[in-house]
């Protein structure tokens, strides 16, 4: 047998460790180790042994005190001598060893998923929140708009009233669980037995067995119905914006509140208007000539027309901004105002006519080459010449 590690060092916690700081080390360690969680793995099986050996010891004042002063001699703790089944379940095993942090549920769903030893519930119980995506033009979510949509939505059954059984029949308490929607599952390790909950086999975990189910709704207590329900989409929402509906989720059980209908808004995309936050981005085109003279234009936004003004020497790809004129939409602090932000892009036309071509001949003839690019390109042949000599 191997040689025992000092308890401190297995707990990876100093000898002046308070009590917290004990039980958030072991919660580590056995949440890491345990056996559950390592199926097939022997040593983690030891060390979540032996992380529970040290626990025990060092979480007891008394126990701690004699093994500060006279060591593993002073205490002869060997956990796989513990009786687990002293526990009705492995959860209350923790929920002795953390009563001061957790209930044994909330430990327990820690190790196993949420699946706690409270037994199905048997008062009201609220629906289920639903979510669903919905599509909506550029223009309905730039000016808003109100719709009627149809939601499929779970309802109590109406033939059975929700019970799930035929009518003169009724749901009878699972006899593998008694009724508590999980079973006891013990597994033996070397000299450790451990006991651990799951869903119970038989009823899947409702606590309850249905021996003639509903032949509307096959046993379930609900039924799929569509629901019109009215949506009101506010100005200046975007893709991924999402309402909240209250009270128009699927109906609760046992008469319990109706669950939430929380719907997420698609906004198409447009032709011509690009949204970018709430800014907007359009692309247009102008004449060469404008790019250099300048000069004025209208353009269409959202809101209505707008005039710009083209700055002389305007580049290819240069942004103009209108500040104020994209996207309107109302916040909790008053009214947030976009910008309507204009990519502009030189028109070089396909086809032109005869007084065009003159005029554009006369342009290139007068038109001199950029000096500095001129100046480049003399260097650049000077430099060709005087390599093909020394060549």
């Amino acid at each position: 047998m191997s040689k025992k590690r000092d308890y401190y060092e297995v707990l990876g916690i100093s000898k002046d460790a308070n009590e917290s700081q004990i039980k958030k080390a072991f919660r580590q360690k056995a949440m890491q180790y345990h056996p559950d969680r390592n199926p097939d793995n022997p040593e983690a099986s030891e060390k979540f042994k032996e992380a529970t050996e040290a626990y025990d010891i060092l979480s007891n004042p008394e126990k701690r005190s004699s093994y500060d002063r006279f060591g593993f001699a002073a205490v002869q703790s060997d956990f796989s001598s513990v009786n687990v089944g002293d526990f009705s379940t492995f959860s209350d095993l923790f929920s002795s060893l953390f009563r001061d942090d957790f209930s044994g549920d909330d430990i327990f769903s820690q190790f196993f998923g949420g699946r706690g030893r409270s037994r199905r519930p048997s008062g009201p119980q609220k629906g289920s929140d639903l979510l669903m995506d919905y599509r909506i033009t550029f223009e309905e979510a730039i000016y808003g708009t109100k719709k009627i949509v149809e939601v499929p939505i779970k309802k109590e059954c109406e033939t059975c009233q929700g019970s799930g059984a035929q009518d003169g029949t009724s749901p009878k308490s699972c006899p593998n669980c008694q009724g508590s929607g999980v079973e006891t599952v013990q597994r033996q390790m070397g000299f450790t037995r451990y006991i651990s909950q799951q869903a119970c086999s038989r009823c899947r975990g409702q606590g309850m067995i249905i021996n003639k189910p509903c032949k509307t709704c096959n046993g379930s207590g609900r039924s799929r119905d569509n629901e019109k329900i009215k949506l009101e989409i506010p100005p200046g929402v975007d893709s991924g914006f999402r309402l909240r509906i209250r009270n128009k989720g699927e109906e609760g059980r046992l008469n319990g509140p109706r669950g939430d209908l929380y719907v997420r808004l698609i906004a198409e995309t447009h032709e011509f208007y690009k949204r970018q936050g709430d800014n907007i981005i359009v692309e247009i085109e102008i004449p060469f000539a404008m790019s250099v003279l300048g000069g004025e234009m209208e353009i269409p936004t959202p809101y209505g027309t707008e005039k710009i003004k083209i700055p002389k020497k305007t580049k290819e790809g240069q942004i103009l901004r209108l500040q104020r004129k994209g996207i309107q939409r109302k916040t909790q602090y008053g009214m947030n105002y976009g910008d309507f932000l204009i990519l502009v892009h030189y028109h070089i036309p396909s086809k032109m006519t005869d007084e065009e071509k003159e005029l554009l001949q006369q342009l290139k003839d007068i038109s001199p080459l950029p000096p500095k690019q001129v100046k480049l390109f003399k260097k650049l042949i000077q430099d060709s010449k005087r390599n093909k000599v020394d060549a």
